[in-house]
């Protein structure tokens, strides 16, 4: 294991010690407008992509590009230094944006958005390129979509194939994102006990994904007047730690749901399922704690996979931070405004 890790983690160590500290965000807050955090860029780690940009967009929107190209040759550069059994377990987890972009263009196509529209949802750090990004969401419809990508191969048309039929009848896209959620989980607790015991911490990482989920979904069916008991299990993503197919059903009912609930006490979950609103029932808060959780991963075991994954998304929430900077700056929003919508610095 540590040959297979040594070299890369070095690298990721390089690259985390350029990630922006506190002091850095608070100088961006301080800035007086937009022009100011342009000039920033001139000298920035982002630097090289912010020179591209301008030569292709301007203001904000050259901003953000300039943002994501970064990340995604960060992505890049993970799998393209990584062998063997590193490279394996970044590459799955690397598919998960292609997940998100998948379901960000399938919202767009059901929206009717334009296709420009629809890749400025999009950030191209998996295994489908901007260019078939682009493609897809110049499809007419999902049916188009589905079609598409079983012409590249690409297993991700099998939820869609199976989901198609429903949506086509209901023109209701949650089936459909349930359908690729469950898929996706379903294959990386497959591939992931081909890599051996150095993948826990991954598969860790996918089970609170998957927890929250289910609490989402929770949530968001108590919400629901027209809910059928025997339609509840078909929003449930098996593959967590917090409850089972039958725990989740329970949930629903009057007498056992106030027990599991109560069960729940002391976690995240129990304030944001008996929660409402802000504070620590809000969905903000809990996805706050999942994002503490992954950053605490580059503490962790410096001759395995979590450096680099508790790095990825350090750096990840880093874009965020700086896009939401860029736009507060860019509309005129104050410095105060924007530090409470940032993620963990």
């Amino acid at each position: 294991m540590p040959s297979d890790y040594g070299y890369i983690n070095a690298r990721v160590r390089g690259q985390h010690s350029r990630l922006m500290k506190q002091a850095a965000y608070e100088e961006l807050l301080a800035l007086p407008g937009f022009q100011p955090m342009e000039k920033w860029m001139e000298s920035s780690p982002y630097a090289k992509q912010w020179q591209l940009a301008r030569a292709r967009y301007h203001g904000l929107e050259a901003l953000e590009w300039s943002l994501e190209k970064n990340f995604c040759q960060t992505t890049e550069l993970l799998l393209k230094i990584a062998e063997g059994r590193p490279h394996h377990l970044i590459a799955i987890i690397l598919r998960r944006w292609d997940l998100s972009n998948l379901i960000a263009v399938a919202r767009g196509i059901h929206g009717g958005w334009s296709s420009d529209e629809i890749m400025k949802s999009v950030l191209p750090a998996g295994s489908i390129s901007e260019v078939k990004l682009q493609e897809l969401a110049s499809q007419p419809d999902l049916a188009g979509l589905a079609d598409t990508l079983y012409t590249w191969g690409d297993d991700f048309h099998q939820p869609f194939k199976q989901a198609l039929e429903e949506y086509q009848k209901e023109k209701d896209l949650a089936p459909v994102e349930l359908e690729l959620y469950k898929y996706y989980y379903s294959q990386v607790f497959k591939k992931l006990p081909l890599w051996g015991g150095d993948s826990a911490s991954l598969k860790g990482l996918f089970q609170r994904e998957i927890d929250i989920l289910n609490a989402k979904a929770i949530k968001r069916l108590k919400e629901k007047k027209d809910l059928k008991p025997e339609s509840i299990l078909e929003y449930f993503i098996p593959g967590g730690t917090l409850m089972t197919g039958e725990i989740f059903i329970k949930f629903f009912d009057r007498k056992e749901g106030p027990k599991i609930l109560a069960s729940l006490k002391g976690s995240p979950y129990y304030s944001y399922l008996s929660g409402k609103g802000s504070g620590p029932g809000s969905e903000e808060n809990l996805e706050q704690e999942h994002f503490r959780g992954l950053s605490k991963l580059y503490q962790g075991n410096p001759l395995g996979i979590d450096l680099v994954l508790g790095f990825l998304w350090q750096k990840y929430y880093e874009v965020i931070n700086l896009r939401l900077v860029a736009r507060g700056k860019f509309y005129g929003i104050s410095g105060d405004q924007i530090r409470d919508q940032l993620l963990l610095w």
